[in-house]
C-alpha cells in the first residue's frame, strides 16, 4: 500500500467491516484474487482443471479445438507431438514460417496496396506440473517482413503465461502471470487480431503481475487468503494515435478536434493488498464471503495518483436445493485523474439469485450498486444435453484500456497451449488488448459488456455460435486527448471438422456493426476457410483463404481485403 491511508480506510468504513482486513478481498473490484490451490474457477491452471475433470469422470472431447486468431486462423495450430508421460517439465520449442498475400494491405477504399508479408514466428511452450510448481508459458514473437512497403517491418511481442508456486505447503504461495498482445488504434476491423495493418495504427500492450499470498484452511469452518499483488501494464504505439481513418495512414483525423489523439502511450504500476475469507460447510445452508482491497496506482493519464478501495461482505443462503439467495453490502472509495476528475465515496450493495442445475450448469444474476452507479450482473453456463453448452455474461465497469489488460490477468485462464480461454465455453477470449473492433482510448470509460455462446461438440466436429456487444461511454478524459462514445455488436459462426487423424478443415464467418469512433457508423463482414494438416509427427502446415469487407460513414464504398495465407510450423 502507498501509505497508511489505505489501511485507515478499511478501519473507518464501518466497525462491522473492520474484520474485512482479516477477511480481505480478492484483488480489485473487477477481478478475483489469485486462485486457491486446486481451484477450478477463473484463473485456474490447466493441469488442475484436467485433474478435476478426471476425478469427475469427464472424458476430454475428441473434437478439434477452435482457437481463433486473425480472421479465424488457429492461434497455435495443433498440439505438438506426444511427450514422454510423467514428465514434470515439458519444453517444446518450435519455429513457424508464414507467407501472407493480400490485395489491400490497409483495408482502405483508396490507394489499395498489394503486398506479400513474410512472418517468422519462433515459439516456446513450457509447462510444469510438480509438487511445488504448476504453470504454463506460451511465448511466440511475430517478426513481419513486408516485400513492397517500406517502414512496416516489425516484431510483435505475443505471449501468455501463468504459474503457481507452493513456497510453504498449505501456507504460502506465489502467483505469477503475464500477457502481451497487439491491436489497432482506430478499430473498425474484425474483432480478432488483424493480421496486417499499418504499424502506425498499432498498440502493443504488455502486462505482468506477481502476487505472494498466505492461505490457511480452518477445517470445514473457513478458508482465509491474505496477500499482496504488484502489477505493471504498458501500452505503447509506433504512431501518435491520430490517424486518417479512411486510409490507415498517419495524419489528422476528422474525428479529432484541435488535432488531439484519442490514445497516447500509457503505463502504470499498481500496489495492492487483498484478502478473502470464505466460510466452509460447517455453516450449512449459509455461506459467507468477506472481501476487501486497497490498490494505489502510479502511472500516466487518468491513473496518475488514482486508487481503488473496496470492502464488502456477501452472503448466500440455500432456499431449496439448487436455488440460493445472494445479498452483498460494503463500501468503496475510488479516485481517478482526468477531466473532470472523478471521486466515488459511497456504499456498494447487490441482491440476486444463484441457480445450480448441476455441478456444470449454473446461473448467477445480481443487481446492485458499484463503481458509483447501479448495474446488473449475469453469468450463466448451462450444459444442454451431452454435447451442447450455452453460456452468457453481462457486466458494467469503470475502466481504461490499460486497466482492462491488467484485470484480464486475474479473470481468465489458459488452455494447454497457453491461449486465454473462457472456462465456461472453452473458447478463446477476444482480449481487450487484442480486439481491433473498437478504437483504443486513454480515457476512463463506463464499459457495458454482454456476450453469449452456443457450442456443440461431436466426435469429429465443433460448432460455435457467439455473440458480443460492448458499449463504452467516456467518464473522465485523459489530459491531452479527446474521448468519444462507441459501441459494437458482433456475431460469428465457427466450425471445425476432423477430416482424418492428421487433417482438419475449419470455416469461420463473422458480421459486426460499430457506432461512433474514427469511422462513425459502419459494419464489417469477415470469412475464412482453413485446411491444416500434420505433414510429419512434429511438422504442421496450413492454408487459408480469407476475405474481409468494411463500410463506414467516412467512405462512399466498401473496403475489401482478400488474403491467402500459407504457413508451416516445426516443433522440436
Amino acid at each position: 500500500m502507498r501509505n497508511l491511508a489505505d489501511l485507515g480506510f478499511l478501519v473507518r468504513v464501518h466497525p462491522g467491516l473492520l474484520m474485512a482486513w482479516v477477511l480481505f478481498a480478492a484483488t480489485s473490484a473487477r477481478a478475483d484474487a489469485p486462485p486457491l490451490p486446486n481451484s477450478t474457477g477463473a484463473g485456474s491452471l490447466p493441469s488442475v482443471r484436467a485433474e478435476a475433470a478426471a476425478e469427475a469422470g469427464v472424458l476430454p472431447s475428441t473434437s478439434p479445438a477452435i482457437r481463433l486468431g486473425g480472421f479465424g486462423f488457429p492461434m497455435a495450430g495443433q498440439q505438438p507431438g506426444p511427450q514422454e508421460p510423467g514428465r514434470a517439465w515439458t519444453v517444446v520449442p518450435s519455429i513457424g514460417l508464414q507467407l501472407l498475400g493480400t490485395d489491400n494491405l490497409y483495408q482502405g477504399t483508396r490507394d489499395r496496396k498489394a503486398d506479400l508479408v513474410t512472418s517468422i514466428m519462433p515459439a516456446l511452450l513450457v509447462s510444469a506440473d510438480t509438487t511445488r510448481f504448476r504453470g504454463i508459458l506460451n511465448y511466440s514473437p511475430n517478426i513481419q517482413i513486408y516485400a513492397n512497403t517500406r517502414g512496416q517491418d516489425r516484431m510483435d511481442q505475443l505471449f501468455n503465461g501463468q504459474g503457481l508456486a507452493t513456497v510453504v505447503p498449505d501456507l504460502l504461495y506465489l502467483d505469477i502471470r503475464g500477457s502481451a498482445g497487439v491491436q489497432t488504434i482506430t478499430g473498425g476491423f474484425a474483432p480478432e487480431s488483424t493480421v496486417v495493418t499499418n504499424r502506425q495504427n498499432q498498440v502493443q500492450t504488455t502486462s505482468f503481475q506477481i502476487s505472494p499470498y498466505f492461505m490457511r484452511r480452518f477445517g470445514d469452518l473457513a478458508t482465509a487468503q491474505v496477500g499482496y499483488a504488484f502489477q505493471y501494464v504498458d501500452q505503447s504505439s509506433n504512431g501518435n494515435g491520430n490517424l486518417n481513418a479512411s486510409t490507415g495512414q498517419s495524419g489528422q483525423s476528422a474525428q479529432s478536434p484541435n488535432g488531439l489523439p484519442s490514445f497516447t502511450a500509457q503505463h502504470f504500476t499498481a500496489n495492492e493488498g487483498y484478502a478473502v475469507v470464505r466460510s466452509g460447510p460447517d455453516l450449512g445452508r449459509l455461506a459467507l464471503e468477506g472481501r476487501a482491497t486497497a490498490t494505489s496506482y502510479i502511472g500516466t493519464g487518468v491513473l496518475d495518483g488514482a486508487y481503488r478501495r473496496i470492502a464488502s461482505v456477501e452472503g448466500r443462503y440455500a432456499i431449496i436445493r439448487g436455488i440460493s439467495a445472494l445479498v452483498e453490502g460494503g463500501y468503496e472509495q475510488q479516485r481517478y485523474a482526468g477531466t473532470p476528475g472523478l471521486r466515488i465515496d459511497g456504499p456498494v450493495y447487490a441482491a440476486g439469485v444463484r441457480i445450480d442445475f448441476s455441478d456444470e450448469s449454473r446461473i448467477i444474476a445480481k443487481y446492485g450498486r458499484r463503481d458509483g452507479f447501479d448495474s446488473a450482473y449475469l453469468q450463466a453456463s448451462l450444459a444442454l444435453g451431452g454435447r451442447t453448452r450455452f453460456s452468457a455474461a453481462y457486466s458494467e465497469r469503470l475502466s481504461t484500456s490499460s486497466l482492462r489488460a491488467g484485470d484480464l490477468l486475474s479473470t481468465t485462464s489458459l488452455d494447454s497451449l497457453g491461449n486465454p480461454i473462457d472456462l465456461s465455453t472453452g473458447l478463446p477470449i477476444v482480449q481487450p488488448f487484442s480486439n481491433s473492433f473498437l478504437g483504443v482510448q486513454s480515457s476512463l470509460m463506463r464499459v457495458r459488456s454482454a456476450s453469449a455462446a452456443l457450442v456443440q461438440q461431436w466426435p469429429r466436429d465443433t460448432i460455435a455460435l457467439t455473440f458480443t456487444r460492448e458499449d463504452r461511454t467516456p467518464v473522465s478524459v485523459a489530459a491531452g486527448t479527446f474521448a468519444f462514445a462507441q459501441r459494437g455488436t458482433s456475431g460469428s459462426l465457427s466450425w471445425a471438422h476432423t477430416l482424418t487423424e492428421r487433417s482438419t478443415l475449419s470455416g469461420y464467418v463473422q458480421y459486426g456493426q460499430f457506432n461512433g469512433g474514427f469511422f462513425g457508423n459502419g459494419d464489417v463482414v469477415t470469412g475464412s476457410v482453413t485446411l491444416s494438416h500434420q505433414l510429419q509427427p512434429r511438422l504442421f502446415g496450413a492454408v487459408q483463404v480469407a476475405s474481409s469487407s468494411r463500410s463506414d460513414e467516412r467512405t462512399d464504398k466498401r473496403a475489401l481485403q482478400n488474403i491467402v495465407l500459407v504457413s508451416l510450423r516445426q516443433s522440436f
